[in-house]
């Protein structure tokens, strides 16, 4: 079903259960969406620009005519055109609300673009993408301090992606942002206040794959085998690695500037890149189970 796009501007959340080839559809529109968001934004915006430069000129003529018949028209003419200039503005901060972050929907494309060939093709695919921004006060977690600096600490789960693989594994993956706005106002030797901003922070990508426990029974027992095998991209951080009967989890970290475009600058964080690698560090990891579980026979028989 295609996406209602008059819902989509009130909540901003795609969420779908569905093939892969109906999310990628899905997704283009959202592209689309978020292109003609872009262009509207900027073309209020423009005539916003247009009138207040129009006004300007206008006062500066009314002020030459404030002594002649036409003086109370210009300054009409003028309040008009401001008018006009804060109409367009009011318009275009709306069509700025909508605009959306692509490397949000290019995440998600990239990766079931590389992972199409795993899925069957009628296997439904679960995802939520929220497209709010992190600074929303839903998801404001903690006000405080550090020294000086008054700090306002945020976090925002995003994305969800589920499905389960040809190879009957399920998988799970997640990103959230971490961030931290810090403020500081201080009395310079003027005698002025000059307040400072600045901010900090992390993206989060969680894999999960779960698994057969019966197809993989000395997996919990890999211990420290199972962190050599994960490989992940320079920029990117493994935070924590679990291993369990019948599931293995990694999470890492990656820069908030991280990219999605299909050519990443080498100076950036490729996030769909970082995904991919993660999932097959994962596997690797099953990998190591599965020659556990062919020597454990070879050893009883010897």
């Amino acid at each position: 079903m295609a996406i209602d796009f008059d819902r989509f501007r009130f909540e901003r959340v795609y969420r779908t259960t569905a093939p892969v080839p109906v999310v990628m559809a899905d997704l283009g529109g959202l592209r689309t969406f978020d292109a003609e968001m872009d262009l509207r934004q900027k073309t209020w915006s423009l005539r916003a620009r247009i009138c207040g430069y129009s006004a300007l000129a206008a006062g500066i003529g009314a002020f030459f005519l404030l002594s002649t018949d036409f003086g109370g028209v210009a300054f009409l003419g003028v309040a008009v055109l401001f008018v006009g200039m804060l109409v367009c503005n009011g318009i275009s901060s709306r069509f700025l609300k909508l605009d959306l972050q692509d490397r949000r929907y290019e995440l998600v494309t990239r990766l079931l673009q590389r992972l199409r060939k795993d899925i069957a093709p009628d296997e439904p695919v679960t995802v939520a993408l929220d497209f709010h921004p992190t600074t929303d006060k839903e998801n404001l977690t903690d006000r405080g301090s550090a020294g000086e600096w008054k700090t306002e600490s945020f976090v925002q789960r995003w994305l969800i992606l589920q499905v389960r693989l040809m190879d009957g594994t399920h998988l799970r993956l997640g990103m959230e942002e971490r961030l931290q706005l810090r403020r500081r106002t201080r009395l310079t030797p003027r005698g002025k206040y000059k307040t400072k901003n600045k901010q900090k922070g992390s993206a989060l990508l969680h894999v999960q794959l779960r698994v057969k426990p019966e197809h993989h029974p000395h997996l919990a027992r890999l211990g420290s085998r199972a962190r050599q095998a994960v490989r992940l991209p320079d920029s990117v951080s493994l935070v924590k690695l679990e291993v369990a009967e019948d599931r293995l989890s990694l999470r890492s970290g990656l820069p908030l500037d991280w990219d999605a475009a299909e050519r990443v600058s080498p100076v950036s964080c490729d996030a769909p890149r970082a995904a991919l690698m993660s999932l097959l560090s994962l596997y690797q990891v099953l990998n190591y189970s599965t020659a556990l579980r062919k020597q454990a026979p070879a050893r009883v028989s010897s």
